[in-house]
């Protein structure tokens, strides 16, 4: 089982990494974020990667804080994902593609699973 979630800790960063603005699918203008506010989610973006990498490994080893990190990880995907379909953050003129869409929605039910997972470990 501990294979299992840390293979699905590594799904949730990697389709995470492939929207980076600017990359093939997340084409939205943020030239509106100030830059304080871009550079703390860009950030925070790499924070939750770096985290879930950590955790990934954590898990591989059986680690006590693996089951916790888990959690934490899936219900800050979960948000990243709420938030920018929900048109809360970020905010850009640009609309939001349906490949951006689709991608986010599978992320985001990913981020859901992950947490079903790591609360019946």
């Amino acid at each position: 089982m501990n294979y299992y979630v840390s293979f699905i800790l590594f799904l949730n960063v990697t389709l995470l990494s492939i929207l980076v603005p600017g990359g093939p699918i997340e084409n939205r203008d943020f030239s509106k974020l100030k830059g304080v506010v871009f550079w703390g989610f860009n950030i925070f973006l790499i924070s939750l990667g770096v985290m879930t990498y950590v955790t990934s490994y954590w898990m591989l080893k059986s680690s006590e804080f693996a089951v916790l990190g888990a959690k934490v990880v899936s219900v800050l995907y979960f948000l990243v994902y709420a938030l920018d379909l929900g048109k809360i953050f970020p905010k850009s003129p640009t609309e939001m593609s349906k490949t951006l869409m689709l991608l986010e929605i599978v992320n985001m039910s990913l981020a859901v699973y992950l947490f079903i997972l790591a609360i019946t470990m």
